[in-house]
C-alpha cells in the first residue's frame, strides 16, 4: 500500500512539474479594459517595463486606438505591474522571465521556444488567425489558466509538430 502511494505520489509531480499555469484574472477592471478586444493576457508573460509601456500608451496599441476610461487606467496598469514576469513569484512567469528588447508576448524569448516548431499554416488557420490569439489553441487559459493546447482543428501532423516540447 505505501508503495501505491509513493508512486501516485511520484506520478502527480512529475505531471504537475511539466504544467505551466498562470493565476486565472480576476481583475475586473483588467477583464472589462482587455477582454472587451482579445483574451486578456497573463501579465506573467511580459516583464513591468513592456506593460507600462504598453498600457501607457494604449491610443497606439499595435495599430489600434485601444484607450480605456481614464478611470480605469490606473488599475490595469497597477494589475500588471504587480503581476509582471519580473516580479511575479509564480512558476509560469519565472519561465517567462527574460532580459532584452521586445514589446509583445509572440516576441518573448518563451513564446518563441514553446511555438518554435509551428509552421506558418498554423498561424494563418482560420480558427487562429495570428499569434496572439492564444485561445485557438489554449481553448481553457481563461477559465483554469492552463496552457496545455487542444488543437483538434488541425491535423495529427501539425498537431504533433506544435505539441508542448517544453
Amino acid at each position: 500500500m505505501r508503495f501505491l502511494i509513493v508512486a501516485a505520489a511520484i506520478l502527480f509531480t512529475a505531471t504537475t512539474a511539466r504544467a505551466e499555469t498562470f493565476p486565472v484574472i480576476k481583475d475586473k477592471a483588467v477583464l472589462e479594459a482587455c477582454a472587451e478586444c482579445h483574451m486578456a493576457f497573463p501579465p506573467q508573460t511580459l516583464p513591468k517595463a513592456v506593460w507600462k509601456n504598453m498600457i501607457g500608451d494604449l491610443a497606439n496599441h499595435f495599430g489600434e486606438d485601444a484607450s480605456i476610461d481614464p478611470s480605469k487606467i490606473n488599475a490595469v496598469l497597477d494589475y500588471h505591474l504587480k503581476n509582471a514576469a519580473d516580479v511575479s513569484n509564480v512558476r509560469a512567469a519565472k519561465k517567462w522571465r527574460a532580459t532584452g528588447s521586445f514589446t509583445r508576448i509572440i516576441d518573448a524569448p518563451r513564446f518563441i521556444k514553446k511555438h518554435r516548431n509551428c509552421p506558418e499554416e498554423v498561424w494563418t488557420h482560420e480558427k487562429v488567425n495570428s499569434k496572439a490569439n492564444c485561445l485557438a489553441c489554449h481553448t481553457t487559459m481563461q477559465k483554469d489558466g492552463s496552457t496545455k493546447a487542444k488543437m483538434s482543428f488541425l491535423s495529427p501532423g501539425l498537431q504533433k509538430l506544435c505539441g508542448d516540447d517544453d
